[in-house]
């Protein structure tokens, strides 16, 4: 069944023109590239393979290093995941935000925490990280919402905005179906619900 009026054609701007893959929350983290568009990620990589000397080329270089991947983690917590304490040391050294949390309201001390990465833990705390931080979650763009999520709720006057490209992608994503279902259904519209 096709909902009439689905929450992204009620939603009320200012939209932004895009989201890129620098994160959309005040404490840096978040991301609402969740369809995949989330940029080339050379510092998580980076941070994965654990190569310190890439890793300070790529910052040079222009890379942001607190970029996020579509579950808005930043490079830090790949880099408390793992445990790899020199990576943490380098990329608080060249800017990345210590509290920094994904969608889920994570920082890379709770990643640490998970993990049981006692030494990073200690590291992140001495670097300014708050244990107790839970950041603002955020649901990618790409989520359906419930019905009144930006109607009325609290959390959706806080949340970000889904961005122009998206809702341009969501018409002409309902223009096909429409059209679709046009061909092999007569009559079909919203007129039948």
């Amino acid at each position: 069944m096709v909902e009439r009026n689905p929450w992204w054609k009620r939603v009320e701007g200012p939209f932004p023109d895009k989201y890129d893959c620098l994160g959309v929350k005040d404490d840096g983290g978040g991301s609402m590239r969740g369809r995949g568009i989330v940029g080339e990620m050379r510092i998580h990589r980076a941070v994965v393979n654990k190569n310190a000397d890439l890793l300070r080329k790529l910052v040079e270089e222009g890379h942001d290093v607190n970029e996020v991947e579509a579950a808005g983690n930043t490079p830090l917590h790949n880099a408390a995941y793992f445990g790899w304490l020199e990576g943490a040391e380098l990329l608080i050294e060249l800017g990345a935000k210590v509290n920094a949390s994904n969608n889920a309201g994570d920082s890379a001390y709770i990643w640490a925490e998970n993990m049981g990465q006692k030494k990073m833990m200690e590291f992140l705390e001495s670097k300014g990280a708050e244990p107790d931080y839970v950041g603002q979650v955020i649901v990618p763009e790409h989520i359906p919402k419930v019905k009144n999520f930006y109607d009325g709720n609290d959390a959706g006057k806080k949340h970000p905005k889904p961005s122009q490209e998206y809702l341009l992608w969501k018409k002409q994503e309902e223009d096909i179906r429409e059209a679709y279902h046009a061909k092999i259904i007569p009559g079909y519209g919203y007129g039948l619900y």
